[in-house]
């Protein structure tokens, strides 16, 4: 008898299980949605969990399910997500009905990480629009124009390192470079922490900045479980920031602004445009410290890795594409000698086919494989297909956006696979107002730092190819694979360049703070 009770306990408890595991699970079946059969437990994210598969390949297989349908169904472990394919739809969604999605899901809790759950990207209704609203004044054109120097004094020294190294040194793997890089913009245009990387690989921002910002499989699975399972997040302690990093941004912030506030130190960084937005705010509103902890943390976090993946691509595609990279150039020598040796911030904002070549790269590599927006009203989809039903997505349901699968669509771009900077070239404003190219997001939840961020990298690309090449390496996997099991896109095995001095470049002077590049013939040693 004892056998028989604890046999029917147990299978009660596997019945409990099962039931907790798949009781979302029923929703696009019920409603008629196209979807793929979830698994138990982890929906259509268990090949991903188990890093066979990428995210770029799970939405995809969803993507791909009905050429016509408007939207299909996934579920992220437990839960059921709309995946829009429309881009009308998209449109509606991300702006003239932006008042129903407003907000991102949650992927971290506050108690756990209050300075990610207090980021821009986390902040949700009106206190996301208010501080939206005072962040902006921090990235307009001019702003970000007076941050142009402290960016192109380290793009300088990283041009000048790379056009020196040895010749057994020059093959290397750029993602790791090119973090030092995105951390030393990071660290004088935001913290106003003078840090050179390259010498000194050891300083605290960047061993700080590796272990919290670079993307890898425990930090993308401490995120899902927060998301999708939040007792086990909990139970084994699954944050993203330790608490000593933690303290050791905080305390930077605050030991700034008291320096600055008790000695009138003035700096044009980002946490000097806080201090000056701060001291012309409205009462009542406004940055607290905390918001300053957090808003300057949150540049870290998504302008070090993001961007220097981004770049490496960029690197990558210029060297498999050498006739992209002569003519990009031939623009940039001609910029130079139409500016007596100067890259500035007007100059290289002048330079049509690079940025053309960057739009390109971002839309055939973007490293956002989707956008996830939150319901916070009810809301009706037309029929996905003709004959359907309309589908109301409840407040609190969350959809995505599968950016790479719309960039690669033949629907939207011809020959989607090639790299071709000439579509951007010809058409480039037509592309972005289609609703087909969405790099930095799209709508009022757009990248707030996307200025600050192209104009890290143009700056970056001009210096370094003013002075060298890059050629693919020996280590290099091609054709290009994705790592797996992460949620940001990246080359497995990584970006293994061959960066090499051009034969006729520029070398580098710096007078009075303004960096000039000399032709070969004016160089002197």
């Amino acid at each position: 008898m004892e056998y028989l009770s604890l046999g029917l306990f147990l299978i009660a408890i596997l019945i409990a299980i099962y039931y907790c595991a798949t009781k979302n699970h029923n929703l696009f079946k019920k409603h008629g949605i196209l979807h793929i059969p979830p698994m138990p437990l982890f929906g259509n994210m268990g090949s991903f969990f188990a890093k066979r598969s990428t995210l770029q390949d799970t939405i995809l297989e969803a993507y791909e399910l009905h050429p016509e349908a408007k939207y299909v169904g996934i579920y992220e472990s437990l839960t059921p997500i709309i995946v829009l394919r429309d881009l009308d739809l998209i449109k509606s969604v991300n702006m003239k009905n932006f008042d129903h999605f407003t907000d991102h899901r949650n992927f971290v809790f506050k108690d756990m990480d209050p300075i990610f759950a207090g980021m821009l990207f986390s902040m949700k209704g009106e206190q996301w629009k208010e501080q939206r609203s005072i962040l902006s004044l921090a990235f307009t054109s001019n702003k970000v124009k007076d941050m142009f120097n402290l960016m192109s004094e380290c793009a300088t020294r990283y041009a000048n390192y790379l056009s020196n190294l040895a010749e057994n040194e020059r093959e290397m793997e750029m993602r790791d470079l090119l973090t030092k890089y995105t951390n030393d913009v990071i660290a004088t245009c935001v913290y106003g922490v003078s840090v050179d990387t390259i010498k000194n690989p050891k300083n605290v921002f960047y061993t700080y900045g590796k272990s919290t910002t670079f993307t890898s499989f425990k930090k993308d699975m401490a995120m899902l479980a927060q998301r999708n399972l939040p007792w086990l997040a909990k139970l084994f302690q699954l944050r993203f920031l330790e608490k000593h990093i933690a303290k050791f941004f905080t305390e930077q912030v605050i030991n700034t602004i008291e320096e600055r506030k008790q000695n009138g130190t003035y700096r044009s960084d980002i946490l000097q445009l806080f201090i000056d937005v701060n001291d012309k705010k409205v009462p009542g509103k406004g940055m607290s410290t905390e918001n300053m902890v957090n808003h300057a943390f949150s540049l870290f976090f998504g302008g070090t890795d993001s961007v220097a993946t981004q770049t490496s691509f960029l690197f990558y595609l210029l060297a498999e594409n050498p006739e992209i990279l002569k003519r990009l150039q031939e623009e940039i020598d001609e910029t130079l000698e139409n500016n007596n040796g100067q890259l500035t911030y007007d100059a290289i904002q002048k330079m049509k086919y690079l940025d053309a070549m960057i739009n390109e790269a971002m839309r055939l590599q973007p490293i956002t494989v989707f956008l996830d927006r939150l319901c916070v009203k009810d809301f009706e989809l037309p029929p996905a297909l003709p004959g359907e039903k309309p589908f109301t997505v409840k407040a609190g349901m969350n959809i995505w956006i599968p950016v790479d699968a719309i960039h690669h669509d033949p629907k939207h771009y011809e020959n989607p696979q090639k790299f071709d900077p000439d579509r951007f070239l010809e058409n480039g404003k037509k592309i972005i107002n289609s609703g087909a190219f969405m790099p930095f997001g799209l709508g009022p939840r757009i990248c707030i730092g996307n200025r600050f961020a192209l104009t890290e990298i143009k700056v970056l690309l001009c210096h370094i190819l003013a002075k060298c090449n890059v050629k693919i390496g020996s280590k290099m996997l091609l054709p290009l694979q994705y790592e797996e099991g992460v949620i940001t896109a990246y080359a497995k095995n990584g970006f293994w360049l061959n960066v090499e001095p051009r034969e006729h470049s520029y070398c580098t002077s710096q007078t009075n703070g303004t960096t000039k590049h000399l032709s070969n013939g004016n160089c002197r040693n």
